[in-house]
């Protein structure tokens, strides 16, 4: 009963820190991953920026079509999305094509949404589509990392969730995160 009381008055981070005099120093480092996540998702909901969050809502909830740009690893948090918003919008198109603007694109108007979702060492393909969407006349939002992020310029409302990691793999914790809000 006493665990049982200490784990519900314990916050997630509070625990891992915790668990730094039980584990041994290769487990270490895997709770350390664990509190670098969740500082991560704490920064974003931070500094989220709530009117460009609802303005996003509003672009996607009113729009004919949504299509997803998202290649290399980013693939993984548009098919993500396009699940999500295909099973509660069914108008939802994952576009991934690494090769340049995909013929998809070229049926674009005023009345679509374009997500363009790119992170650090953006894809260029990315950014070329999100352009291309753009000169269509498509309203455009970015998901993405930074607001130096090349995608910036292209989006009528842009939302930042950091994928850092000291690794060369990304963490989408806090993209993910942001998608489920």
């Amino acid at each position: 009963k006493l665990q049982e009381a200490v784990r519900k008055q314990l916050t997630t981070v509070e625990r891992l820190r915790i668990s730094d005099d039980v584990y041994d120093q290769e487990d270490k480092a895997v709770f350390e991953m664990f509190e670098e996540d969740v500082e991560r998702i704490q920064s974003m909901a931070k500094q989220l920026d709530m009117n460009a969050f609802h303005q996003a809502i509003d672009l996607i909830v009113n729009a004919k079509r949504i299509f997803i740009i998202a290649n290399r690893s980013a693939v993984s948090v548009g098919s993500f999305l396009e699940f999500y918003f295909d099973v509660l919008l069914e108008n939802t198109e994952l576009i991934r094509n690494p090769y340049g603007i995909s013929e998809k694109l070229f049926r674009l108007n005023e009345d679509d949404v374009v997500i363009g979702l790119s992170f650090s060492r953006y894809t260029r393909n990315t950014v070329e589509a999100v352009s291309f969407a753009k000169d269509r006349g498509s309203k455009v939002v970015a998901i993405t990392d930074h607001m130096l992020s090349p995608l910036i310029p292209y989006a009528d409302v842009s939302l930042c969730a950091r994928s850092d990691m000291a690794s060369f793999i990304d963490s989408f914790v806090a993209p993910l995160s942001l998608i489920n809000a």
